[in-house]
């Protein structure tokens, strides 16, 4: 009878042990964080990946979803860490053009055929290369 109540009395507190205080889990809500879309532009579910695992790969990057019908990447960071720059250039570093940055020729050619997407002329012309200052 001990060992089953030393037994529940052990599971009890690893339980308890185990739900984080919410005054140490979550950050001050709001609090530099920046809720924002950006203009990403791929085809299919290997661009989301690739496209989510680019944002994600930001410090500070919170959540990130690429909608592929509106070609849009809804991301959310702490601005204390990153901020949408950073962001656009890793996504165009992997080999996504994006709003105010585009991808090289050598890493878009190495996209795989499927993910090919059409490039937009006007923001190859405007938008910088995501290595150039």
């Amino acid at each position: 009878m001990k060992t089953i109540s030393s037994l529940i009395i052990s599971l009890f507190v690893v339980l308890i042990s185990g739900i984080p205080s919410p005054a140490i889990a979550q950050e001050p809500v709001g609090q530099g964080r920046v809720d924002t879309e950006i203009k990403v532009l791929g085809i299919c579910g290997m661009c989301k990946d690739r496209i989510e695992r680019a944002a994600f790969s930001v410090r500070g990057v919170r959540s990130a979803s690429w909608d592929q019908k509106q070609q849009l990447l809804t991301v959310n960071f702490r601005a204390d860490r990153t901020s949408q720059e950073e962001i656009e250039r890793s996504i165009a570093k992997a080999g996504h053009d994006t709003e105010h940055f585009i991808t090289d020729e050598e890493t878009y050619s190495n996209l795989h055929s499927c993910c090919k997407y059409p490039r937009d002329p006007e923001m190859l012309r405007n938008n910088k290369l995501y290595n150039q200052e």
